[in-house]
């Protein structure tokens, strides 16, 4: 899930976001055009142009018919003449395009000029002026924003120029304030649409890096998983070793009795049963074997592992009493079990908990050098639990580790019919806690 991130008002969608590019060289239409559905992208430009040539006319009009009234009032003008009435032509046809133009040249620069550049004519086209003047100042580029201030000064005094002499009226009276005010004005907008613009880009630059946080948190998840299940595979590879050789003996005294039957006829009955009764012996042990393992085993792993014997009822109380080479000896405390309650266990839960075990206390002393290793044992009627606890020593930086070594243990455990719990406790032990029946 991407990280959610504030959506930019609709005035940033309009004035800022129009041309401002981002890294790439796309620009906010383009990434708007890539996210939209297919279905939303041909009516939502078209329904954005009309709403801003809309918003435009209607802001227009309204500071047209205020200045008409106010020119009319004046005394000096001639509402009555032919050249008042041809400039307020002028006015409103200027106004008119202006207000049409503004809402599909939202994304070109040369037709957003134009408009600042006729927008002086007009007062019916000061709201599409000011759209324009923004538009270009969230292009945040300083030589055009210096071409739209010379624009609008330069305009203004040719187009009061124009007026004045066809008119008959007195131009103004201080140019130099008109053009200190118009230059600050226009420089005003261009500000507000700069500040927009960069704050635009800002959002889809965060919304880039949080896209790319994503997926690159769904690659680890996927190499993390990878991992997971190469070790759970390798760990039911060494299962799949482990059963061969144990069920191999089985196999073995089945196949001999077996042609012992088939070749000597001279067997009396008595023997024929006892062989029988081995045949049958040896079968139902390798299919107990087999069947709850059965699941897990897989071809052996061409790195192979270690060809030492495999664990036994008296190794795992060795490893209980003694540990593992070059590790202290565990301090074990026997509950409501005692080493004798071992044989309970099958010869693959044995060699489960032996392995798991192993891994255990390797684990500790890698991540706590030196530390003590608890164990405690204890059994109810149908299942025996084992708890591995060892201090988190602090202020000393940990080994580094992959965490396979448990997911192993626990997928080994979890083939025999038991589970494995591991976390930090509250007083700063880490436990392993597994459970497996008798």
């Amino acid at each position: 899930m991407t990280v959610p991130l504030p959506k930019a008002p609709p005035l940033v969608d309009e004035l800022a976001l129009d041309g401002v590019e981002t890294a790439g060289g796309l620009t906010q239409s383009d990434l708007r055009s890539a996210e939209t559905p297919v279905e939303n992208r041909r009516w939502k430009p078209w329904m954005r142009a009309v709403t801003i040539s809309l918003g435009s006319f209607l802001g227009g009009a309204l500071l047209f018919v205020l200045t008409l009234a106010l020119q009319v009032e004046d005394p000096a003008t001639d509402s009555e003449s032919g050249a008042f009435i041809g400039f307020l032509i002028v006015n409103v046809v200027v106004g008119l395009a202006a207000c049409i133009a503004i809402g599909p040249v939202r994304g070109s620069r040369a037709g957003n000029l134009w408009i600042v550049a006729v927008g002086m004519a007009s007062s019916f086209a000061f709201a599409a002026w000011l759209v324009a003047v923004m538009r270009l100042g969230a292009r945040r580029s300083l030589p055009m924003d210096v071409s739209v201030v010379a624009i609008v000064v330069v305009g203004g005094i040719l187009w009061d120029w124009l007026e004045s002499s066809i008119t008959g009226r007195a131009p103004m009276d201080a140019p130099i304030f008109y053009i200190v005010v118009v230059a600050l004005s226009t420089i005003i907008a261009l500000l507000f649409g700069r500040s927009r613009g960069t704050r635009a880009a800002l959002i889809t630059s965060l919304r880039a890096q949080a896209a790319s946080a994503e997926r690159e948190r769904a690659a680890l998840a996927q190499s993390r998983a990878s991992d997971i299940e190469r070790a759970r595979a390798e760990e039911r590879a060494a299962i799949a070793r482990d059963m061969h050789d144990s069920i191999s003996h089985d196999l073995a005294v089945v196949a001999t009795q077996a042609g012992a039957l088939a070749y000597r006829s001279d067997l009396s009955p008595e023997l024929v049963r006892e062989t029988a009764a081995t045949v049958r012996e040896s079968a139902a042990r390798a299919n107990t074997q087999l069947r709850e393992v059965l699941q897990g085993m897989r071809e052996p792993s061409e790195t192979g592992r270690d060809d030492t014997p495999l664990p036994d009822l008296d190794g795992l109380a060795s490893l209980l009493v003694d540990g593992i080479p070059a590790h202290a000896p565990p301090q074990m405390t026997w509950l409501t079990v005692g080493p004798g309650d071992l044989s309970k266990l099958s010869e693959e839960r044995i060699r489960a908990l032996h392995r798991t075990l192993s891994e255990l206390f390797v684990n500790a002393g890698k991540h706590a050098p030196g530390a003590e290793v608890r164990v405690e044992l204890a059994g109810g009627d149908t299942e025996m639990a084992i708890s591995v606890a060892n201090a988190v020593q602090q202020g000393q930086a940990p080994a580094p580790g992959t965490g396979y070594g448990l997911i192993g243990a626990r997928e080994r455990i979890h083939l025999v019919g038991g589970t494995l719990e591991a976390g930090t406790r509250a007083d700063g032990d880490f436990v392993v806690e597994v459970r497996l029946p008798w």
